[in-house]
């Protein structure tokens, strides 16, 4: 898998009766098998607030999150963390441990990589 991009966002109100300002997505765009494709995962944002103080008492987060966002992120973390993702062009999370649980104990050494290369591109 060569990761081509990464970002993420704060989703902001388009029409006043929506609860979009609620809501981060993240997204990578990669290319698997001669084939780009883009991932997006929609997430509630308290989820990011709350697993931020978690995360920067772990030795492996303590570096990426000083150049990343959790919201840029998210997407390749669970791309990497789960291959069913890379079935799906888009997929939402409603509850903070299934959240959690693709930032906890990730495959340090694909991750790394990838996150290392990604820096050097954007530097």
């Amino acid at each position: 898998m060569l990761i081509q991009h990464i970002s993420g966002m704060e989703l902001e109100k388009e029409k006043p009766n929506t609860s979009e300002d609620f809501f981060n997505r993240s997204e990578v765009t990669y290319e698997l098998g001669g084939k780009t494709q883009t991932f997006h995962l929609l997430y509630v944002r308290y989820f990011e607030e709350k697993l931020q103080e978690e995360l920067t008492h772990h030795d492996f987060w303590k570096n990426y999150l000083d150049f990343y966002k959790i919201t840029d992120i998210a997407a390749l973390t669970a791309l990497l963390k789960d291959p069913a993702y890379l079935k799906r062009k888009r997929s939402y999370i409603n509850n903070y441990e299934e959240f959690r649980k693709l930032f906890i104990q990730p495959n340090e050494e694909l991750l790394s990589s990838h996150l290392n290369t990604l820096k050097q591109i954007t530097k």
